[in-house]
């Protein structure tokens, strides 16, 4: 089987070409990116048209993973483009939902389908992040910079630098349950995620309910909340014990957690986005959910 390598550079503080190279065999095309969007557009162009199997090795963050995403279903190619996501970012989010799972072994993954108002489709196989979240996000992209910081540490880094900004978003969120039924929730919230995995922020277990196969986005909203609260609850976000393993908010935060199955929604009043790790200036976005779209393989 045909093998490309998407590498991102600057992934692993530098380190992520020579692991490439290392785990490459003889056949294997290996492409570095040169910038946001190379990867995309790199997969995109050279996946069209493939009528054979190929395997697609992606050594860089969520970003890069996303990309990834973008370039197969760009080309048409997710029925023959296997994506192979390898553990050379400092956060590694996606990743961690295999981390208990056989080696080598392949599913067939759902991703959500954007649209941000650019009119360009946009694909995102973690997480979407609004409101506190993706200012953190934002920031957390300088602390990784700074040496010795990485993953959860320049999370917690950026955390601390958010709280002492201003806080909370007027946003109205539109969504369709699995049932088909139409809901919307207005406020002015401290957060508004929609997870397809379960981390985020290097190692944050925000959605300890999703499931990368079941069709379905977990939908989280927090409403706006004081920073004292904020900091007596975040360990639970962290760990992953804010909701119970039906998706129930445990009554410490159950009046201010909103935690909601969906297949669709529409997002409006923010100023940013986090899409997989990667900011984008928006307003609004509508997603939806596509079952099982992208083929996946674990590392063998």
């Amino acid at each position: 089987m045909r093998e490309y390598h998407i590498i991102n550079p600057a992934a692993g503080q530098g380190a992520a070409p020579a692991k490439a190279r290392a785990a490459a065999s003889d056949r294997a095309i290996l492409y570095e990116t040169a910038g946001v969007g190379d990867a995309r557009r790199y997969l995109a162009k050279t996946l069209s048209g493939i009528s054979e199997d190929v395997r697609v090795y992606v050594w860089g963050g969520d970003g890069t993973i996303g990309e990834a995403v973008g370039g197969i279903m760009d080309a048409g190619a997710q029925e023959h483009a296997i994506l192979t996501a390898c553990p050379a970012g400092t956060g590694n989010d996606f990743i961690r939902m295999f981390e208990d799972g056989a080696s080598d072994e392949e599913y067939r993954l759902d991703i959500f389908a954007v649209d941000g108002g650019s009119g360009v489709r946009d694909y995102v196989l973690n997480m979407i992040n609004i409101g506190f979240d993706c200012a953190v996000a934002d920031s957390m992209a300088a602390w990784k910079k700074k040496p010795l910081i990485r993953g959860s540490l320049a999370y917690i880094c950026a955390v601390a630098e958010v709280l002492f900004r201003p806080m909370g978003t007027e946003m109205t969120v539109k969504w369709t349950d699995p049932d088909g039924n139409v809901h919307t929730k207005s406020g002015k919230f401290l957060l508004c995620a929609a997870a397809n995995g379960q981390y985020c922020g290097g190692g944050f277990r925000g959605a300890p309910t999703a499931s990368l196969t079941d069709g379905t986005a977990e939908l989280l909203i927090v409403d706006l909340i004081s920073r004292r609260r904020f900091i007596g609850l975040v360990g639970m976000y962290r760990a992953g014990t804010h909701v119970d393993a039906n998706g129930v908010p445990v009554p410490k935060i159950a009046d201010v957690l909103h935690y909601i199955k969906c297949t669709s929604a529409e997002i409006s009043g923010m100023e940013i986005v986090c899409q997989d790790g990667e900011i984008h200036r928006s307003d609004r976005l509508q997603f939806s959910v596509l079952p099982g779209a992208i083929r996946y393989r674990t590392i063998g």
